[in-house]
């Protein structure tokens, strides 16, 4: 592949790497980290931390994204290091050969121990930063699967059959489950600071995929601390 020149600007910052070769880069993004630079976030991203990271060990590639995380989720973000590599898992992806899960610990007890919600999400106006489920949105399709309970809150596996903005987020809140620690889409927690939680507790638990040079790749991320500990207070409490 043609050498490429880093499209970032370098930044010292942690990175917690869970997997890397010649062909891709795979991070447990933490907390308040948002992806790639934006106005009012231009040298604290995700995107800084990773073009110092190569510059630090001769690596020339552009940053090509191959998934993207809200700013307060935690967990897998995965990043190609040639075009070609980019191509190809965007196509896989898009032939439904990419499976990524997430884990969410939500209000309550959900339904049914796994189910399919089937609901469309849009913008209820212009540049409304919430999504909605709505008759005129985008079709919209989660699948879910309790893996713990306890008294007043579960834990959920997620896999998106499609990929709306926020869409886990709104697919549990119309269920009636929000996500614990979400301000944006259950206020209550921002007021009375349910849980102690500082962020919404929704992490990109795995991602499992193929690449040009390896047939099966699996990696997991792991819970950072503030949810490792919301666990087991929540087990506590049982």
């Amino acid at each position: 592949m043609p050498r490429e020149d880093i499209d970032g600007t370098p930044v010292s910052g942690k990175l917690s790497v869970v997997y890397e070769d010649d062909e891709l880069l795979v991070i447990n993004k933490p907390p308040f980290c948002v992806t790639h630079p934006t106005k009012s976030h231009q040298l604290d991203t995700l995107a800084n931390y990773i073009s110092y990271y190569w510059q630090e060990r001769d690596i020339s590639a552009k940053i090509r994204f191959i998934n993207r995380l809200d700013r307060d989720t935690t967990g897998i973000v995965a990043i190609a290091k040639n075009k070609y590599v980019h191509h190809y898992v965007q196509n896989e992806m898009n032939s439904g050969k990419v499976t990524k899960i997430y884990h969410a610990f939500v209000h309550g007890k959900l339904p049914s121990a796994e189910g399919i919600i089937n609901a469309p999400i849009g913008q209820p106006y212009e540049d409304s930063i919430h999504r909605i489920v709505m008759d005129l949105g985008k079709p919209s399709v989660t699948r879910y699967r309790v893996l713990e309970e306890y008294k007043k809150a579960s834990l959920v596996e997620l896999i998106l059959e499609t990929g709306r903005t926020h869409q886990i987020r709104v697919h549990l809140k119309y269920l009636g489950n929000p996500i614990i620690g979400d301000p944006l889409y259950h206020r209550d927690d921002l007021a009375l600071n349910c849980f102690g939680m500082s962020h919404q507790a929704l992490h990109a638990r795995s991602l499992e995929l193929s690449i040009p040079q390896r047939n099966h790749l699996y990696v997991q991320a792991e819970y950072n601390s503030e949810l490792t500990d919301l666990r087991k207070r929540l087990k506590d409490n049982e």
